[in-house]
């Protein structure tokens, strides 16, 4: 038995993140509050406004960092499981049958995509890895899922 467990690179902590952010709160309310008392008051909405956005930026990154991947492969099956966010999704296909596919995207900026398909049946995997790493994970499933070579082939 095989498994990989994928999660995106989140080095940021939850507590990490409220320091973080209640430190940019603190100085930039301190900023604002001054600019204020001298009669500048408009500046205090629009700072209320940027802290908001802040805020709700920070917590998707966050919940972004929750997401995670699990590529179980035995002697009869491939079964992915996704979480994150509040969902979860489970995919199985069976081994014989399951190619790893990395396609190539019609810009040459985007990223490649790596599919694990079967049978008219298809998901994509590593969505969350560099370039190098959906590559490199593309070829270590090609080794463990015998008979399935890993082809560049372009998205239509």
């Amino acid at each position: 038995m095989h498994l990989f467990e994928l999660s995106p690179n989140c080095s940021l902590t939850p507590r990490a993140a409220l320091v973080f952010y209640f430190g940019i709160v603190a100085v930039s309310l301190t900023i604002a509050v001054g600019f204020a008392i001298v009669g500048y008051w408009p500046i205090l909405p629009f700072a209320g406004l940027e802290l908001l956005a802040l805020g709700a930026a920070l917590r998707w990154s966050m919940l972004q960092g929750q997401r995670r991947e699990r590529i179980r492969i035995d002697e009869h099956y491939v079964r992915v499981s996704k979480t994150g966010r509040g969902d979860a999704r489970e995919y199985e296909f069976s081994r014989a049958w399951t190619r790893v596919k990395l396609v190539k995207a019609n810009q040459s900026t985007w990223p490649h995509r790596l599919l694990l398909t079967s049978k008219g049946k298809a998901v994509e995997v590593g969505r969350f890895l560099t370039e190098d790493e959906r590559e490199s994970l593309g070829r270590r499933l090609t080794e463990v899922i015998p008979g399935s070579p890993a082809r560049l082939v372009k998205d239509f």
